[in-house]
């Protein structure tokens, strides 16, 4: 899902937004092998904008097959995506927890 939040708050995406096509070629590493791994990652790619638009995070842009990251969201993106060394605590078990003052532990990683 990172990888996801990465390839959407590009740079290159700011001004003609993303397509499925695009964040396909950014999340695997390449072409699919026939027209069924084609599917499953365009699939796969449309179940992951639907959530997104359904919480808010990207937009459609009318009348084309693009999204875009909607201005509330950027700054979530940078938040998320920015991790400080004193959000981040060892613990015992090797395993690392996101530590965010006034909110309840997120596993990382």
């Amino acid at each position: 899902m990172i990888g996801l939040l990465k390839a959407i708050q590009r740079g290159e995406h700011l001004i003609n937004g993303f397509r499925n096509r695009d964040l396909q070629q950014l999340l695997y590493d390449g072409p699919a092998s026939d027209q069924k791994e084609y599917r499953r990652r365009s699939a796969a790619i449309s179940r992951k904008l639907s959530m997104l638009r359904a919480h808010g995070v990207i937009r459609k842009i009318s009348h084309a097959h693009r999204y875009q990251v909607s201005p509330e969201a950027r700054t979530m993106l940078v938040a998320i995506l920015t991790p400080t060394p004193a959000f981040i605590k060892s613990t015992n078990s090797g395993r690392r927890r996101l530590e965010i003052v006034g909110l309840r532990s997120l596993r990382v990683g």
